[in-house]
């Protein structure tokens, strides 16, 4: 499912020239080894250089890696992408790999699942992220919008108070008898 994600990402980012490289999820390919005692597994493209987690599974977003290098950042920007183009109901995470080459992601979903799928990571992930999620400038490339709240304005002057009558009010304190204070 990530990876027919990362292809519809592509083409957007591809659309917008000034992108670059763009990140690819590796394909994993399940073998049979019916002489083996356990027949099944998976194969995937060897990856050599440093490995890296530009996000961990709980959406957090603290690794500098993450926010500091070119290929964190357009991490970053397809989870948003993600996470827009499926109305907050799907999240790529557990994102790391070499460069711009990713394995082994998880999928957050809301609780209901997503289009009759059901993630591998926690739903809290996807309101951990709402919250923790900084724009950068791949997330302004491609038009995402701001998962922040929007600052509320405050008015420029202060409203007057309204002025006190010029005759004071008479007040009583304690009980009172019929026509006496």
């Amino acid at each position: 499912m990530s990876r027919e994600y990362i292809k519809a990402y592509t083409s957007a980012a591809r659309s917008v020239e000034a992108f670059g490289d763009i990140p690819e999820i590796i394909p994993i390919y399940l073998v049979h080894r019916p002489s083996n005692d356990i027949p099944y597994a998976t194969l995937e493209e060897e990856l050599i250089g440093d490995f890296v987690k530009y996000s961990v599974k709980d959406g957090k977003e603290i690794n500098l890696m993450r926010r500091d290098s070119e290929a964190g950042q357009k991490c970053c920007a397809f989870q948003h992408w993600v996470y827009q183009n499926t109305e907050g109901n799907l999240l790529v995470t557990d994102m790391q790999g070499v460069g711009m080459k990713l394995t082994d992601v998880g999928i957050a979903t809301c609780k209901k699942g997503y289009k009759g799928f059901k993630g591998n990571c926690a739903t809290s992930f996807i309101d951990q992220f709402k919250v923790l999620h900084q724009c950068n400038s791949f997330c302004e490339i491609l038009g995402l919008r701001s998962l922040q709240p929007k600052a509320k304005k405050t008015s420029a002057a202060p409203k007057p108070k309204a002025q006190p009558s010029a005759v004071p009010k008479k007040k009583t304190f304690g009980p009172t008898a019929k026509g006496k204070s």
